[in-house]
């Protein structure tokens, strides 16, 4: 891994950049973009329809981009429908889950933990369907949920249980299993947000024992715009579309196409997803247990060499254990906005904000929290970096 960067043009254009918010986006292979130049130069054509040449290309790319995504994550072709990045992958199910299976009286339990992109389509959905909206405490800085909500929020009225991967803020893990239990104890379906999880580990969906998972390209070191979602087939035939109109229908009146060909109105971003397989195959071969390994060991030395600043107090998991690829401090005196600009004087990337998780900020009372996020293209180098940029920054504002 250690010349993995060198395929990755950005950091040749700028070799001083130290990225370190790979959470809100990744950098791109130069495999994706020669992919996506190669379909525009090649392939340029709308897909489903046309029967000359450059039609078919285009088709048997498109097809092929949905045999990679299935493959990455060990779910059938049919399952997977692609989207323009998790936020909308997670409309379209909670629109058509609502429409076809709550009622009023039912409810949706989901998570202090959630990215609004998994928190307010299913509040919304739960308002139109006149169904309650329950959600599971945060119980300390970690981040570990609260066993007594799961235990009392989860009931047989339960349609949906609804819960990140792992945390866009505190890089914390929940239990999925232990969860997944519960939901289908009383009969919910299971649905996982793996925007974060899908980097940094082996993602197999029908051993997750989830009914739908969501995902985004853009944070899969594919291209912005891209995105998908798993839905078990069984459920996808029974839910409707979100979005109407051309390359959905049988006939009309509307009678819809199977899955997942009814959820994917209008024409797609063939491009984009050619780009997207483009990147899942370049992490198809990559070991996923070195990948682990190497973020977990920068996790710790990022902890280890933020500890040593009194101003600075660290939240998320403190187990090495339990370690992802997120570190989220907050810097006494200093907000996370300005701690981040003048990093950004030295070519560092945080991010600092709510990160669009206000219920966990506010259940931590806090504002906003600066976040470091690494990828597999990380290096050691970066950390000191890191440690020059925020000593300068602590004594710039004392």
């Amino acid at each position: 891994m250690t010349d993995i960067r060198l395929t990755f043009p950005i950091f040749q254009k700028y070799p001083e950049l130290c990225f370190l918010d790979n959470a809100s986006t990744t950098q791109k292979p130069s495999a994706v973009l020669l992919a996506m130049e190669n379909f525009y130069l090649n392939a340029n054509a709308n897909i489903h329809r046309g029967v000359y040449p450059l039609a078919e290309k285009a088709d048997k790319l498109y097809v092929e981009a949905r045999n990679v995504t299935a493959k990455f994550i060990g779910a059938e072709v049919e399952e997977i429908i692609f989207t323009k990045n998790a936020t909308d992958a997670i409309n379209l199910a909670a629109f058509g889950v609502g429409e076809a299976l709550v009622n009023e009286g039912d409810n949706v339990v989901v998570t202090e933990l959630e990215h609004h992109a998994n928190f307010l389509p299913w509040q919304e959905m739960a308002k139109r369907r006149g169904a309650e909206f329950r959600v599971v405490r945060v119980k300390n800085e970690m981040g570990d949920l609260d066993e007594n909500d799961l235990a009392k929020l989860i009931d047989q009225r339960t349609k949906v249980v609804a819960v990140t991967g792992m945390s866009n803020v505190l890089g914390v893990q929940p239990d999925l299993k232990l969860i997944m239990e519960k939901a289908k104890a009383v009969g919910a379906l299971f649905a996982v947000d793996c925007a974060q999880l899908a980097a940094h580990g082996k993602i197999e969906v029908k051993l997750m024992g989830c009914d739908m998972a969501f995902f985004t390209g853009h944070k899969l070191f594919g291209p912005m715009g891209t995105g998908f979602v798993y839905i078990e087939k069984n459920l996808a035939a029974e839910i409707p579309p979100l979005l109407t109109g051309g390359g959905m229908i049988k006939e009309l009146p509307a009678q819809w196409l199977e899955a997942p060909f009814k959820f994917e109105a209008g024409t797609p971003n063939v491009a984009g997803f050619v780009g997207m397989a483009a990147a899942l195959k370049m992490l198809n071969e990559m070991d996923w247990q070195e990948i682990s390994k190497q973020e977990k060991n920068l996790v710790k030395k990022c902890r280890a060499i933020l500890s040593k600043f009194p101003e600075v107090k660290l939240y998320g998991p403190t187990d090495e254990e339990k370690f992802s690829s997120i570190v989220a401090f907050d810097v006494k005196g200093v907000h996370s906005h300005d701690l981040a600009s003048v990093l950004a004087e030295d070519q560092i990337c945080i991010r600092a904000g709510h990160h669009c998780a206000k219920p966990l900020l506010g259940r931590l009372g806090l504002n906003a929290l600066a976040r470091i996020s690494f990828a597999f293209y990380n290096q050691e180098s970066d950390l000191d970096k890191l440690e020059s940029a925020v000593t300068r920054a602590i004594k710039l504002f004392k």
